[in-house]
C-alpha cells in the first residue's frame, strides 16, 4: 500500500514562495509493521527513512496529511528529479505534466 504525504512546512525557499498550502510531498510505502518514506533531498539524492506505522500519526500532528493511492511502485529510485513532486510522480507512475506543485498533486489524488 502506498500513501503520499503532504507537509505544510518546508525549509526550501522556492517551496515557501511558489506553493500555497502544501510545501512538500513524499511517498510512503506501508508494509505490515514498517513504513518507508522516500524523502527527496535534492536532484541526485533521495533518502529512505524507515519508521513505524504509529509514527504516521505523529507526523499528522505536525502538519502532514496522507492520501492513499493505489498503484504499482516504480522501483527505479535513481531517477533525476528536480522537485519532490517530480520524484513522487515518477515513483507512482503519474504522467500528467500539468502537476508541478504539491497542491496540484493533492487535488489530482482527491
Amino acid at each position: 500500500m502506498i500513501y503520499i504525504g503532504f507537509s505544510t512546512h518546508s525549509h526550501k525557499l522556492y517551496a515557501r514562495i511558489l506553493c500555497k498550502k502544501y510545501k512538500h510531498c513524499a511517498p510512503v510505502i506501508v508494509n505490515k509493521n514498517e513504513c518507508i518514506i522516500y524523502q527527496f533531498v535534492n536532484a541526485y539524492k533521495q533518502e529512505k527513512i524507515s519508521i513505524k506505522p504509529r509514527d504516521l500519526n505523529i507526523l499528522k500532528q505536525h502538519g502532514w496529511t496522507f492520501v492513499k493511492y493505489n498503484c504499482k511502485i516504480n522501483p527505479d529510485t535513481k531517477f533525476v528529479a528536480l522537485t519532490c513532486v517530480q520524484f513522487t510522480k515518477h515513483l507512482c507512475g503519474i504522467k500528467n505534466i500539468m502537476i508541478q506543485t504539491p497542491d496540484k498533486l493533492f487535488n489530482f489524488l482527491n
